[in-house]
């Protein structure tokens, strides 16, 4: 069953832009919520350009859907999420100076790290998950690690040349779906996903979570957070 995620980093950026309190994400959220998002996804950077540690801790009180935090490998990050205890880490790559959004990441190149936290993190009732590039040595990998969730990065479906090409990465994603859940793993998808793509992808039974932030957030400047969120699940 497809949920649609909110990514409400878009916000947590206009407000740092502006240095001001608000716009608030966490009114976004609610908002949201009362649209009929069914879940939250945001970044937690290790230079808080996007959201902080506070605007996750309010979350955490208000939300009445999951939550999802993404963060980078580092020790202060993940001890500061073990003590906030989201529904859901995802593991990400650092993104770049210019663009706030994370990275997809190479589960071996940080098993030794990673492998050391997702016991933890199962104690902890926390699932853990990883963004990566949708390719099956990545799912694979993830899946030796024992990773509950992966989320697929899925940009180049919107950077397809042709419809031919959507196709043929739509499938792509299908048949990593499958693989992942015989593996075990659930699968999330985001990456400069808009409505065009939303029907396709809610046809892909064993998808979960479908991850879209900008597209609504900009919606939602002309019509409202909770009017561009009931849109957008029109298309599902």
């Amino acid at each position: 069953m497809q949920r649609l995620a909110l990514d409400i980093d878009p916000i947590a950026v206009i407000r740092n832009t502006f240095g001001n309190n608000d716009p608030d994400p966490s009114r976004a959220v609610v908002l949201a919520e009362l649209g009929g998002v069914e879940s939250i996804v945001c970044y937690l950077r290790d230079d808080h350009k996007t959201v902080n540690e506070r605007d996750i801790a309010v979350l955490r009180q208000i939300l009445t859907t999951h939550l999802n935090i993404r963060c980078n490998i580092t020790e202060e990050t993940i001890r500061a999420m073990m003590r906030v205890k989201p529904d859901m880490i995802t593991f990400v790559a650092p993104g770049s100076v210019r663009d706030f959004g994370p990275a997809s990441l190479n589960p071996d190149t940080y098993s030794s790290q990673l492998q050391s936290y997702l016991p933890e993190l199962r104690s902890n009732n926390i699932l853990s998950s990883v963004l990566i590039e949708p390719e099956i040595n990545m799912l694979k990998a993830a899946g030796r690690m024992g990773f509950d969730y992966v989320e697929l990065d899925i940009k180049s479906l919107a950077e397809a040349e042709d419809m031919s090409q959507e196709l043929e990465l739509l499938d792509q994603i299908g048949s990593l779906a499958m693989a992942a859940n015989k593996i075990g793993m659930g699968v999330n998808v985001s990456g400069k996903i808009n409505s065009g793509f939303i029907r396709d992808l809610s046809r892909i039974e064993l998808l979960e979570d479908i991850i879209i932030g900008e597209p609504i957030i900009i919606k939602g400047l002309a019509i409202g957070i909770e009017q561009a969120v009931r849109d957008f699940l029109t298309h599902f």
